[in-house]
């Protein structure tokens, strides 16, 4: 997963935020892996200088897992708990991005996904989905022609995703 699980050998394991970070990314068990993320972010919260990259981190970790379990509140929650504690984290802001476009979860806020996406390209430049996905929304948005366009050159520069989603939106 990312080097930042490594254990650092002068804490007691059963309290090393970071073991308890790659059993969760390991656990094949939802629950398990949620209160392990859980237990991560508690420990790391409470040291003297936590390490807000990993902890910005474990926050979309575990912002994903409910995310992919249909939690809507607690998801969102946790990539807005990632983005405060790292504004740079581009894919907490891409993920916030796509939740704040599902009708299933509120009302669609467009405009604040795409400002999401726009965070997400600016730190993450060289992720084509986000790029794709800030498109797509634009064309939801009412931005057709934009959005289209940013498709069409997502396509040209060697994207292919992104002739599906012109296929589908435009």
């Amino acid at each position: 997963m990312f080097n930042f699980f490594k254990k650092n050998k002068k804490e007691d394991p059963k309290e090393d935020s970071k073991v308890l970070a790659e059993k969760a990314a390991n656990s094949k068990d939802v629950r398990e892996a949620v209160d392990l993320y859980s237990e991560a972010i508690k420990i790391e919260k409470e040291k003297s200088t936590p390490d807000k990259y990993f902890l910005s981190e474990i926050y979309r970790f575990r912002g994903d897992i409910y995310f992919s379990q249909g939690v809507a509140t607690l998801s969102s929650s946790d990539w807005l708990h990632a983005i405060d504690i790292n504004p740079e984290n581009g894919i907490a802001h891409n993920n916030l991005g796509i939740w704040l476009t599902i009708e299933q979860f509120a009302k669609p806020d467009f405009k604040r996904a795409i400002e999401h996406f726009d965070l997400a390209i600016t730190y993450c430049p060289d992720r084509p989905d986000f790029m794709m996905n800030r498109a797509v929304t634009k064309i939801k948005d009412g931005q057709k022609e934009i959005g289209k366009s940013e498709l069409e050159e997502l396509y040209k520069q060697g994207y292919s995703d992104a002739k599906i989603a012109m296929e589908r939106f435009c």
